[in-house]
């Protein structure tokens, strides 16, 4: 029994050390511009997706929670419902943004009805929680630094470090998680000029290409 241990620890060790270096090698061949390169020719593919994310904004003295549920449809219809509580426990959106491509309407719990929203603002202010805004953002970044793997109940990760098109103060850099596979964001710190975090945005649901009933995109 001893003679065979001493035959198989070795070479288990030095599987152990080809394995090591096999991940070394792969992790240093890596780098953000061709993580980023790989995540938008996926995008290409995606017609369509359902998401559920919770974002956490810090205000101050305290952080204030939000439950987003995401509807897109190639090329330019989506639905955006925002909830202070999670929807799944049968909550009611305090907000809706709903596109047609042409217009956009804003559901005002004031009113109790959609109002449009002014053309300018539609230019001025990109789409809320889109993956199309977000892939775009990462695109365009000043500065995207690959800083490791880490493993996630959903899976690998790839982790960056991501410095937006037009930084500011709340909003001075970023620290993205891409899921290894599906390469679609898993989870985004957002961080201001002195290293505060400042927002946090989970994704906890998204499904790629799936059938969606085209009234969503109605009112």
């Amino acid at each position: 029994m001893k003679t065979i241990l001493s035959r198989v620890i070795p070479w288990l060790l030095g599987l152990l050390v080809l394995g090591s270096v096999f991940y070394l090698f792969s992790a240093r061949d890596l780098s953000a511009e061709k993580i980023i390169e790989r995540a938008l020719r996926k995008e290409k593919k995606i017609t369509s997706y359902y998401t559920l994310l919770e974002t956490a904004i810090n205000l101050g003295s305290s952080m204030r929670n939000y439950y987003v549920e995401v509807w897109f449809h190639s090329p330019h219809f989506y639905r955006v419902e925002i909830y202070s509580s999670s929807p799944e426990e049968g909550a009611e959106p305090e907000q809706v943004f709903v596109s047609d491509g042409g217009k956009t309407w804003i559901f005002s719990p004031d009113m109790d009805d959609f109002y449009i929203l002014n053309p300018l603002s539609q230019d001025l202010t990109p789409p809320p929680f889109l993956l199309a805004t977000f892939l775009k953002s990462l695109s365009q970044a000043r500065d995207a630094e690959f800083i490791g793997m880490e493993k996630r109940k959903t899976g690998s990760c790839y982790l960056l470090r991501v410095i937006p098109p037009s930084p500011g103060r709340r909003n001075a850099w970023e620290k993205v998680w891409l899921e290894k596979k599906s390469l679609l964001p898993v989870q985004i710190d957002i961080y201001d000029s002195y290293d505060q975090l400042q927002q946090t945005v989970i994704f906890h649901k998204t499904i790629v290409n799936p059938e969606i009933n085209q009234e969503l995109f109605k009112i």
